[in-house]
């Protein structure tokens, strides 16, 4: 018998380890060297792996470093402990810059529903936290598409779930009572994509938000000054190429646009294409890149819906 609704599906979660996260850590008070004075020690103190010794981040000596594997129980206790329907859940662990930032993803395939085009999505779930000052300890809400495997970030409102700093005291009966707030969340998603799908969007009316999304100076400039309409004519302006800019715009006229037809859903997945499926040579770093990507997305739609 388990004492929490989840605690078999976390059970079967626990058994799969840590990852890449499985690793311990240490931390020591930093010196440094006067000739006049000779060693003395720094106000800071520096986090470190024990396997490897590599530096995770530089705090001062009042910051309580929480080894991974310890946020990530701390993250299945919330799931345990909330009214989250867990079963079948899926748990993905990734690390970036040598396990100074962990993320964990989680998809709950019992809350399901269908997007716009008939595809189903699931509630997904992403927990991440730092030894760089990056983010504090943080669960946000995202919906993952099937099909495309597209993981569609959330829009509007308060995007992370539970969000806490960076200690060894965190309140997980406070975040299993918050994270239930990710339901509602979904299902006001759903409302939004339906009503997406009735926004029409030309080739530069995208073109020029994925300009806008990424902050790009050089295109605007062209735009600006030439009053073009041909994302290709700016494209070819430009001083040197983007990648980016190309990829997700080739997304959305080649694949998007004619499987979803011209309206802002379609666009929507594009954007939420390149945020999910990096193609940067970052290594174990990925999962960094995709955050970051994913926060663009999030940040420009709530902005357009605004």
């Amino acid at each position: 018998m388990y004492i929490f609704k989840n605690g078999e599906a976390i059970n079967e979660v626990r058994k799969q380890g840590y990852g890449s996260a499985d690793f311990n850590i240490n931390e020591k008070i930093l010196q440094y060297f006067t000739a006049a004075h000779g060693h003395l020690q720094s106000s800071k103190k520096v986090i470190y792996r024990t396997d490897t010794g590599a530096e995770l981040g530089v705090h001062g000596l009042d910051y309580k470093a929480v080894c991974p594997k310890t946020m990530i129980e701390t993250t299945r206790s919330i799931i345990e402990r909330s009214d989250l329907d867990a079963t079948g859940i899926e748990e993905v662990i990734r690390t970036s810059h040598d396990g100074s930032r962990t993320f964990v993803q989680y998809r709950l395939p019992a809350h399901s529903y269908q997007t716009p085009e008939g595809d189903t999505a699931s509630l997904g779930l992403l927990a991440v936290s730092s030894f760089d000052g990056t983010w504090p300890f943080m669960i946000s809400a995202a919906a993952v598409q099937s099909a495309c495997t597209n993981l569609q970030v959330f829009v509007g409102g308060e995007v992370a779930v539970f969000k806490a700093k960076h200690t060894k005291y965190l309140d997980i009966e406070i975040g299993s009572r918050v994270i239930v707030k990710a339901l509602d969340m979904f299902e006001n998603q759903r409302e939004l994509w339906q009503h997406w799908t009735k926004q029409s969007m030309t080739d530069f009316m995208a073109f020029q938000e994925i300009v806008e999304a990424l902050n790009i100076k050089s295109a605007q400039k062209i735009i600006d000054d030439s009053y073009t309409t041909s994302a290709t004519a700016v494209m070819e302006a430009m001083p040197r190429r983007n990648p980016d800019l190309e990829y997700i715009y080739n997304k959305w006229v080649g694949t998007y646009r004619h499987r979803l037809g011209g309206n802002r859903w379609a666009f929507y997945n594009a954007m939420t294409d390149w945020s999910t499926h990096s193609t940067h040579r970052g290594g174990d770093n990925i999962a960094s890149i995709q955050n970051k990507r994913q926060d663009k997305v999030s940040t420009h739609f709530t902005k357009m819906a605004a």
